[in-house]
C-alpha cells in the first residue's frame, strides 16, 4: 500500500507548522499578528513597545468591547415591561429590594411611564432606610475584598417619597422595615392579585435575600424575572451572596418543582438575569392577551440561500 501522499508545503496554511499557534490563526488572522509584530519592530525599547499596545491598542479595544457588549442594569427593564405588556393582561407589580436613596426606584418608576404602563403597574420598593444590617452569616464573608458594613446605604423615606410625589408619580409603594416584616400576608394576597413581572433583589446580603425568597416565591409565576443586583461578589462563588442562593434554590432548597434559568437575552453577558421557572400542578400562569385560534402552519421552500 502507498504511503498516503502529503499536500505540497506550499499549500499547507501557515499555522500547521507554528510551534504556539493561536486561535487567531486558525481563523486566518495571522496578517494581523504581521502587522502588529511590524509595528513592534519600528519602537524602541521594551518600555515604549508596552506604552504604545496598552494605550493604543489594548484600551481602545477594551473600551469598544465594553461599548458594544457591556451590560447595563436597566436595559432589561424596558425589555421585560414591553414583554408582558404586550402578551399579558396586567395589572402587574415590579418590586425593588434595597431601595437605599432611590436611584434605581426612579429609573423604575421613569421606565413605567415612559412605555405608559403607569396605570397597570405599580413599583414596591422595601428597605429599612437603616442601611445594612450585620452581616452574621458566613455565606456573607467576602473572600477577596472587606466584607459587607452594617449601616451602609442609609437612606431617608422621607425624602425618597418626597421625589416620587413631587414628579407626580401616583404608581407606587414604600415599605418601611426589615423585610421579614414589611412583607406581610396584605401585601402577598395583594401580589397575587398583581402578580410580579420583575423582582429586583439589591439588598447585597445572602441572608436577606434568603429571606426574600423564602416569603415571595409562593406568589411569583413561571417567567417571572428576577435580577441579582449583587451576584457577582466573590466571583459568583457558589458558597457566598446570592450565587448561593441561586444554587440552593436549583438544588432543591424550596422544592424540586422550581429553577432558576439565566435568560441570555436579558443578561447578555452579565449573569444577573433570571427567570423563574416552576414545573408544578396548577401552578398560577399570566393571563394572556390573546390566545391562538389557528393552527400554526410550517413554512413552505423558498430557496437554499440562508435569507428567510
Amino acid at each position: 500500500m502507498e504511503d498516503e501522499k502529503l499536500q505540497p508545503e506550499e499549500h499547507i496554511p501557515a499555522w500547521v507548522n507554528d510551534p504556539h499557534p493561536t486561535s487567531d490563526d486558525r481563523k486566518g488572522l495571522r496578517g494581523v499578528r504581521r502587522l502588529l509584530g511590524g509595528l513592534r519592530s519600528l519602537l524602541p525599547g521594551d518600555r515604549a513597545k508596552t506604552w504604545v499596545y496598552l494605550n493604543a491598542i489594548r484600551a481602545p479595544r477594551k473600551i469598544l468591547r465594553r461599548a458594544v457588549s457591556e451590560f447595563s442594569r436597566f436595559d432589561h427593564v424596558y425589555d421585560v415591561i414591553g414583554e408582558f405588556s404586550n402578551k399579558f393582561k396586567g395589572p402587574f407589580s415590579i418590586l425593588e429590594f434595597g431601595t437605599a436613596q432611590g436611584y434605581g426606584f426612579a429609573k423604575l418608576l421613569g421606565a413605567t411611564r415612559y412605555l405608559r404602563m403607569e396605570d397597570r403597574i405599580t413599583v414596591h420598593g422595601f428597605d429599612s432606610f437603616e442601611g445594612l444590617p450585620p452581616a452574621t452569616d458566613r455565606a456573607d464573608r467576602g473572600v477577596v475584598s472587606n466584607d459587607w458594613m452594617k449601616g451602609a446605604y442609609r437612606a431617608s423615606y422621607d425624602t425618597l417619597r418626597g421625589y416620587c410625589e413631587s414628579k407626580g408619580y401616583r404608581n407606587f409603594q414604600l415599605h418601611k422595615g426589615w423585610f421579614e416584616h414589611s412583607l406581610t400576608p396584605q401585601i402577598l394576597r395583594r401580589l397575587e392579585r398583581e402578580p410580579p413581572i420583575l423582582v429586583w433583589i439589591d439588598c447585597d446580603l445572602y441572608s436577606s435575600s434568603l429571606t426574600v425568597l423564602e416569603r415571595l416565591l409562593p406568589v411569583l409565576r413561571s417567567g417571572c424575572v428576577i435580577y441579582f443586583d449583587d451576584i457577582d461578589f466573590n466571583f459568583f462563588s457558589r458558597f457566598t451572596g446570592q450565587a448561593r442562593l441561586v444554587h440552593e434554590l436549583n438544588r432543591g432548597r424550596f422544592g424540586d418543582n422550581l429553577e432558576l434559568v439565566v435568560d441570555p437575552e436579558l443578561s447578555w453577558e452579565s449573569g444577573r438575569v433570571f427567570r423563574l421557572v416552576r414545573f408544578e400542578e396548577n401552578t398560577p400562569l399570566y393571563e394572556p392577551l390573546y390566545r391562538r385560534t389557528t393552527l400554526p402552519v410550517a413554512r413552505t421552500i423558498v430557496d437554499g440561500s440562508p435569507f428567510p
